[in-house]
């Protein structure tokens, strides 16, 4: 039979909890109605907080009985973090790792007609799979798409073709095609395998069939090769896309048919030149972007997907960041459409501050040898897995193997390193096509692990001309809730674009929730997909784009509500995000934020809460004036949605959900999580500082502030400027408690100093003033404080710093 594939995103039950034995019991009616994607925490206003442990999701399988004898398969696209299936209370798969794809056979489980799926999910911290630790949430769930695959079992394997551009070239481009045949039959088979490449209206090139005996029970690789002359090429401006459709045909008939999208492009880093794109100069300037979103969390759509894309491309910029894990393989197909290039990350995963065990917070790399071998080997699994299922993304132009990993346990620091560079070798070996880079490398000598060095922060001053391929992975300048400044300020130096230098990404597109205590709030449009002013900076900044004029403080007097689309579809692939303003009596829209309460009024739509949703200033959802949040529907037909807020009049909206008009059961959304899991308490020990970036008044060459959050007593910070007013301030990233800061200046200090603290990283308060003293070593005990900075200023001549630690 010719493959099918059918996405199964609605009708289906949710409870939370283990319930053991549940895929041998009948149905309880209990469960809760959900649909996919869907996320443990729901709605999600970016608590810090979230449940840890146990959700189970249940569905029946209509199986056609023409389906019976064929490979069957549930293909899911991401579930967090580990999941078993069973199908009619038998054992069908288990998959460890939250952000990649894969499948469940249930060929030989299933009958014809109902059959029972349960999947249980697991979202508990596992010393042994990655990541170990991260500046996110961790929310579990079956938190994006899941299909039925049927095929015959004479087949295209899973992600089984491959589409490479060995010489491409503005004349001519090679075309190789890699086709992984399956044969489940239990007798060989002889296969031709033959294919075809299109562009948008008609095909361009037919590739010479091949014929090869498949042993049975067994699999085979099949090489097809061709040439384009004059290909149209792939490039940010003009994201220009072939289509390669595969066929095996068996005794005349054909078996499978399968297709891929990809590009002819080709590029390079360089280490003094920067980066190059079909033979021309590209300076890089992207954002790194997060998969989670305001109420719905990591359970977004594919729509909000495609909406996330075309925001980062409204600013003028050509790259996003993945980070920092495998995202939704459609998140690179809309990066192709559009023409955004993306640099996918492997969640090799650092944080730094107490490295506490047993939560998100903890080493990168196991602290214990027994966790070694299955973190490391999670680790591999999921790179196979990740580049299996996006290599023929032409946008893709860099494998990473993760972020920060140098926030490791010192004791352990050389196994981390050790295992970078085999992720390195294994990328390579996986698809030589494309170099490896180690993102956030600017610590511990991560940088020359791979092809290309991605800094963050400081690593952008501390590795000037490096004389290796590099970029600035991440550089910050936007902090905090609402609107914001409208001009972002850049540090470390990325406001002057070095030749050598490829490009820099932007931290970050999007606010994000955090497991980190006031961290997420450094996005150009916030969590709900509000821009805010520095967003229109950058359009201004790289466009020429005139702002906007920006709403002012004042009275509301009217509701306007508008959605980005008429129509949703069914399956849970769409949906529609809905923007509520307020505007005053003269028409203009003002800055009063206040509650608004979404309600459907007719339909079977939802919201991330269910059939009504509050939004305002207790939850962080209102910005500027301005509401918004995504609505969603599994059941087809019109949906009338109506807006209040006290005091005005309300306004209402008609959209249409579009689907098939079978049976099913309207959502009804499981209420907040049974508990949160709060985390354990750290031990107090570690330096919040170390290795954190630092930015200085001036530094001598080879003495960068840097070396103030590095515990090498070797090394030291020292003023280029010996004058009064220098400074050195180091972050701390995320905001703490502190109660403890020490200096260890390289001599005893032998004039004035003050120590400062600062909440949000502008503002700083004394914590203390010092002067002469008769050891190097200062250790400043006080009442806890919350901060995000802690900054060393010199009213005389400065002192050089061996180390600033911060508990």
């Amino acid at each position: 039979m010719i493959r099918e594939q059918r996405f199964i995103n609605d009708d289906w039950r949710f409870a939370y909890g283990e319930h053991p034995g549940a895929e041998t019991e009948e149905p309880d009616s209990d469960w809760y109605d959900v649909g996919l994607p869907h996320s443990f925490d729901l709605p999600d206003f970016r608590e810090q907080r979230f449940y840890v442990g146990y959700g189970c999701y249940r569905r029946v399988l209509d199986v056609d009985a023409a389906w019976l004898g064929s490979w069957i398969a549930l293909e899911f696209l991401g579930v967090f973090q580990v999941c078993e299936v069973f199908v009619n209370g038998r054992f069908a798969g288990r998959h460890e790792g939250g952000y990649t794809p894969f499948t469940v056979d249930v060929s030989d489980l299933v009958a014809e007609g109902g059959n029972d799926v349960l999947v249980r999910v697991d979202n508990h911290w596992n010393p042994r799979l990655a990541p170990r630790a991260g500046d996110y949430s961790f929310n579990g769930g079956i938190y994006r798409d899941v299909s039925v695959v049927v095929a015959d079992r004479v087949r295209i394997d899973w992600h089984g073709l491959g589409v490479t551009t060995p010489e491409a070239g503005a004349e001519r481009a090679t075309v190789a095609a890699e086709i992984e045949v399956v044969n489940d039959e239990p007798h060989p088979v002889e296969v031709e395998v033959a294919a075809v490449v299109a562009d948008v209206s008609r095909p361009v090139l037919t590739l010479a069939p091949v014929r090869r005996t498949v042993p049975a029970q067994s699999r085979t690789t099949v090489e097809l090769a061709g040439a384009l002359d004059r290909p149209l090429l792939w490039h940010p401006d003009h994201p220009h896309l072939y289509r390669l459709t595969a066929s095996v045909a068996v005794g005349g008939e054909v078996r499978d048919i399968q297709s891929t999208a990809f590009g002819v492009r080709w590029f390079e880093f360089t280490a003094d030149r920067g980066f190059f794109l079909n033979g021309e100069h590209l300076d890089l300037h992207g954002a790194n972007v997060h998969q989670n979103r305001g109420g719905w969390g990591d359970a977004g759509t594919r729509a909000g997907i495609r909406r996330d894309i075309a925001m980062v491309k409204s600013m003028g910029m050509n790259m996003i960041r993945g980070s920092h894990y495998p995202h939704h393989p459609y998140f690179a197909e809309e990066c192709d459409r559009q023409g955004v290039l993306f640099w996918s990350e492997l969640h090799f995963w650092g944080m730094g501050g107490e490295n506490t065990e047993g939560y998100w917070y903890a080493s990168a790399y196991p602290v214990d040898e027994a966790d070694e071998p299955e973190f490391e080997e999670s680790l591999r699994r999921a790179l196979r897995e990740m580049i299996r299922s996006h290599r023929n993304h032409p946008s893709i132009v860099v494998w990473s193997i993760g972020n920060e990993a140098f926030f490791s346990d010192d004791a352990v620091i050389d196994k981390a390193k050790a295992l970078t560079v085999e992720l390195v070798a294994l990328a390579k070996k996986l698809d030589p096509t494309r170099p490896a880079a180690v993102g956030g490398a600017q610590r511990k000598g991560f940088d020359v692990l791979g092809d290309i060095a991605g800094y963050n922060g400081d690593g952008a001053e501390l590795f000037h001309d490096p004389g290796i391929p590099n970029l600035v992975s991440e550089y910050h300048g936007s902090r905090g809730r609402g609107p914001g400044e409208y001009e972002v300020e850049w540090e470390h130096g990325v406001e002057v674009d070095y030749p050598w230098r490829s490009g820099k990404l932007f931290w970050c597109a999007f606010h994000y929730k955090s497991v980190a205590d006031g961290a997420g709030l450094q996005g150009l449009v916030d969590y709900f997909r509000i821009p805010r002013r520095s967003y229109h900076w950058y359009r201004e900044k790289l466009l020429g784009i005139t702002p906007p004029r920006f709403p002012r403080p004042g009275a509301a007097a009217e509701l306007r509500l508008r959605a980005d689309t008429d129509t949703i579809p069914t399956d849970g692939t769409g949906d529609a995000h809905l923007v509520v303003e307020f505007f005053d009596a003269a028409g203009e829209r003002v800055a009063e934020d206040r509650s608004v309460t979404l309600t459907v009024v007719e339909g079977g739509g939802l919201f991330p809460s269910g059939r009504s949703i509050t939004l305002g200033p207790e939850t962080d959802s209102v910005n500027d004036g301005a509401a918004a949040v995504d609505f969603r529907s599994y059941i087809p037909g019109p949906q009338h949605i109506r807006a209040t807020s006290v005091g005005l009049e309300p306004v209402e909206l008609m959209l249409t959900a579009t689907g098939d008009n079978r049976p099913r059961r309207t959502p009804r959304l499981a209420p907040a999580a049974p508990y949160v899991t709060e985390p354990p308490e750290g031990s107090g020990n570690a330096s919040l500082a170390a290795y954190r970036p630092v930015a200085a008044s001036s530094a001598l060459p080879g003495c960068p502030g840097g070396n103030a959050t590095d515990p090498d007593p070797q090394t030291a910070w020292r003023s280029a400027d010996r004058g009064p007013g220098q400074w050195l301030r180091a972050s701390l990233e995320f905001p703490y408690d502190i109660e403890r800061v020490e200096v260890v200046f390289a001599e005893a200090p032998t004039g004035p100093w003050l120590i400062e603290s600062s909440a949000d990283g502008r503002v700083f308060e004394p914590l203390h003033e010092g002067g002469a003293g008769t050891a190097p070593l200062v250790e400043l005990n006080f009442p806890a404080r919350k901060a995000i900075a802690v900054r060393l200023r010199y009213p005389e001549a400065p002192l050089d710093v061996q180390e600033i630690r911060v508990y």
